[in-house]
């Protein structure tokens, strides 16, 4: 009887040993499966930092994380909205051809300038571009296309445009077109 009874507690024991392991191996899986998840958020998340300062000519940069590597192309932009009034004989427009900066000029209070980027991936994976804009020039600034794919040998003109306000002055600021390619290939099921 006593031996029936040392199996019955031997054999309690046993099962709840591997009901101990089951539930620390589910613990250790879970624990695991976070880390991963914040892991891919955080090298998801499009960081990209506030400039310090503006650049004077086209700038090219470079960086990478685990994940993705990043070119960016940095490109003053300025424009001066001016007042027309009826009584102006002579209205003087300022454009700027330069193709290393995105100055859209002298722009009349309630008008439009257009600049265009072209761009064309000439590498062999998929890339994504995606344009920002910085300084006090950023909510007069839209883009015909933002965030986008851009497919090997693929090109495209982007269309930038000035829409100014009704304020007289300056504005300033930086265009950044930046180009974020996978490092992995399993990182084109996120986009």
């Amino acid at each position: 009887m006593k031996k029936k009874e040392g199996s019955k507690v031997d054999l309690k024991k046993e099962q709840d040993k591997k009901m101990t392991l089951q539930l620390a191996f589910r613990a250790i899986l879970l624990i695991i499966s976070i880390l991963v998840v914040v892991f891919l958020m955080f090298s998801l998340i499009e960081y990209v930092p506030m400039p310090r300062e503006y650049v004077m000519n086209m700038t090219y940069k470079e960086y990478a994380n685990v994940l993705y590597k990043y070119e960016i192309m940095m490109y003053p932009s300025r424009a001066e909205v001016t007042y027309v009034g009826p009584e102006q004989e002579r209205i003087g427009v300022g454009v700027v051809t330069d193709p290393w900066n995105l100055n859209f000029g002298s722009v009349p209070m309630g008008g439009s300038y257009s600049r265009y980027v072209d761009l064309t991936n000439i590498g062999e994976k998929d890339a994504k571009v995606i344009f920002r804009v910085y300084g006090n020039i950023t909510p007069f600034v839209g883009f015909s296309k933002d965030n986008f794919i851009l497919h090997p040998k693929e090109s495209i003109s982007v269309k930038i445009t000035f829409k100014s306000s009704d304020e007289v002055g300056n504005y300033t600021g930086r265009i950044d077109r930046i180009v974020k390619i996978p490092k992995y290939d399993f990182l084109y099921s996120f986009w």
